[in-house]
Parts: structure tokens; C-alpha cells; sequence
């Protein structure tokens, strides 16, 4: 029996041939190797962006800025940090769900098994 053929007969420890427990953990599982991806981390900054963008311009709107060259230029910053705030949490969003994800993945699955 030559290599390939061997190593495509072996079992994993659910049972079934060439599968990852991991691919079929349950929803704790999954949500916990979500919540650790990148796109956690950039939720995270995006709001923080957006929380802080925020703050100031209405710090800024409420008077406490004192100079009005000040508050001018920290509410155009603050403004534009908002606006790459809810960018990036949309744009991070919208490549979560994405369609050829599930192709992605399923290559990616072929790939390993083949090595």
C-alpha cells in the first residue's frame, strides 16, 4: 500500500475518515473561534473609533473646548476618525458573511486533506 493510500485510510477520533472534530464542534465552539478571528479586532477598533469620534464632538459641540480654532479642528478630525469607524465595522460586517466563505472553506478542507 503505497503513502497516499494509507494516510487517507486512517480514522480520526469522531470516527469518520478525513474530517476534523473541530469543523463539526458544537456552537460554543464556533462562537468562541469567531470571536477570536481579526475581524473581532476590527469591530472592536471600529467602534472605539466611533465611541470616541463621538465624545469629542459632542464635548466639543457643548463648549468645553474653549478655543474655537481648537474646536474646530478636533471636530473635523473627530468627524472623520466617526465616519472610518462605521466604514470599517460595515466593511468588516459585510466580509463575514461572505458568499464564497463557504467555497473557501471547503477548498481549503481539500487542500489540507491532500497533504
Amino acid at each position: 500500500m503505497d503513502k497516499s493510500q494509507q494516510n487517507n485510510d486512517r480514522k480520526t477520533p469522531s470516527g469518520a475518515r478525513n474530517i476534523r472534530d473541530s469543523v463539526h464542534g458544537s456552537g460554543i465552539i464556533r462562537f468562541i473561534n469567531r470571536l477570536h478571528s481579526t475581524s473581532t479586532i476590527y469591530i472592536v477598533s471600529g467602534l472605539s473609533q466611533i465611541v470616541l469620534g463621538l465624545a469629542i464632538i459632542i464635548v466639543s459641540f457643548m463648549g468645553y473646548l474653549r478655543p474655537l480654532w481648537l474646536s474646530t479642528v478636533l471636530t473635523a478630525v473627530s468627524s472623520l476618525s466617526a465616519m472610518v469607524g462605521f466604514f470599517l465595522v460595515y466593511h468588516t460586517i459585510s466580509k463575514i458573511h461572505d458568499p464564497n466563505q463557504l467555497l473557501r472553506s471547503a477548498m481549503k478542507r481539500v487542500m489540507e486533506s491532500k497533504n
